[in-house]
């Protein structure tokens, strides 16, 4: 497994772009402390103060050529397994924000972006960034995000912290042909911030609110809003926190 870590880099994930054809690794992993434009989903700014937190992005190339579908299960099993990192770390409150965010008490402690190149209708390459706000204490007035060391009260040793995270994806691919996606959308769902509670969402015609009654993909959600079921698209829908 091939690790590389980078003294600053605007983005791990477009450095990854950069270097994958290069690389021979099926899976391999960047990280860094110090990213300088990071993004979230929807092209939005992840901020981060240098040498405060964790940024990495891992590169995963299927054996065999991968049906669209399979992005769901990886969105699922990257969600669960950084579920399980901060539950180690005895985070409290620990929840999936649909599609992308892990949240304690209502809060976004790591934020997930996948994208992937597809050919011939099939996936030939994910690169899964992912950010974990570690010691940062102060967020801009951002409100509703948080770290792990204001959580705590504790500060955390971000290699170490590092190492742990790379053994718990380190068998990522396995994973993925063993796991079923049924079994992973099960504890997913166990797992999911405001899944049969009424929450409040907006899309470009303003607020409504709604209940989250089953998710169908990594982009595709289905709410029950004045007693009719609508699917929406995650990037027709901001869920508030």
């Amino acid at each position: 497994m091939k690790l590389i870590k980078l003294n600053a880099i605007d983005s791990t994930n477009d450095f990854i772009k950069k270097i994958k054809s290069l690389v021979d690794d099926k899976l391999f992993f960047v990280f860094t402390y110090n990213q300088t434009k990071g993004r979230g989903q929807m092209n939005k700014v992840w901020e981060s103060q240098a040498n405060k937190n964790i940024c990495f992005s891992i590169c995963y190339k299927p054996i065999k050529s991968t049906p669209k579908r399979m992005s769901f299960k990886l969105n699922m099993l990257i969600s669960l397994t950084l579920l399980d990192f901060f539950k180690e770390l005895k985070i409290p409150d620990i929840k999936i924000k649909w599609p992308n965010d892990i949240l304690s008490a209502e809060k976004k402690i790591s934020g997930i972006l996948i994208e992937s190149s597809i050919r011939s209708n099939n996936i030939t390459d994910y690169i899964i960034g992912i950010g974990l706000n570690i010691n940062q204490e102060s967020f801009n007035g951002i409100i509703n995000a948080n770290s792990v060391k204001n959580i705590m009260d504790l500060n955390y040793d971000l290699n170490l912290l590092s190492n742990r995270l790379f053994k718990l994806f380190s068998n990522l691919d396995r994973k993925i042909e063993q796991l079923s996606i049924k079994n992973l959308k099960k504890k997913y769902l166990e797992n999911l911030y405001g899944l049969d509670c009424y929450l409040k969402f907006s899309n470009y015609n303003g607020e409504f609110k709604a209940k989250i009654i089953e998710v169908i993909s990594e982009n595709k959600i289905k709410l029950l809003v004045d007693d009719k079921e609508l699917i929406y698209d995650s990037n027709q829908l901001k869920v508030h926190i």
